[in-house]
């Protein structure tokens, strides 16, 4: 299932849920302004706001949904973007498909447990070869866009120093090597 959200700078409106994405696009698809573009295999839809009306209602299976250029605070486009969901009231098969967040980076569902396990184990590892050095460690930048990193100093000064961030390439490099290139 797809919930629909109608998105203008970080502020988002959810519309409905659907089946299917194609549900969802001859829904939107109906309100001008609908624009539709595939670049590089990626998909961009959004919504000119310029080309919205004061008043709207759109029908879709015996549903009227309010539709109104009012709904947003901007003059900028809106982005679209579809957000699936499980449908938990059915029976499952296991693992629910899709994925999750880990920090800034969506991880899939099926490999979310090992990858938190080996990012705070990589985090351990570097954290004890650092104090084996006799620096400090610690992490920052938690919820920041890029996600967190982690920092070092000498132990006794005041200035902390960029290490690296602890993105998915984090738990592919050994913790000598994180060391090497960025110590």
């Amino acid at each position: 299932m797809f919930i629909l959200e109608l998105n203008q700078e970080g502020i988002g409106t959810e519309i409905g849920l659907f089946h299917t994405i194609e549900e969802g696009r001859d829904f939107i698809s109906r309100v001008d302004g609908y624009r539709f573009e595939e670049e590089e295999g990626f998909v961009y839809e959004s919504l000119d706001i310029r080309k919205l009306p004061e008043y709207l209602e759109l029908h879709y299976k015996g549903n009227i949904v309010p539709f109104s250029k009012f709904m947003f605070t901007e003059e900028g486009d809106i982005d679209i973007f579809w957000k699936e969901i499980p449908d938990l009231s059915s029976p499952g098969k296991g693992m629910v498909e899709g994925c999750t967040r880990v920090d800034a980076y969506a991880i899939s569902n099926e490999e979310v447990k090992d990858y938190i396990e080996k990012r705070e184990l990589q985090y351990k590892k570097i954290k004890g070869l650092l104090e084996e050095k006799g620096y400090e460690a610690d992490r920052a930048y938690f919820g920041s866009e890029d996600g967190e990193a982690m920092l070092y100093r000498k132990k006794g000064t005041e200035d902390w120093h960029f290490l690296t961030h602890m993105d998915p390439g984090f738990i592919e490099e050994s913790a000598e090597g994180i060391l090497r290139e960025n110590l």
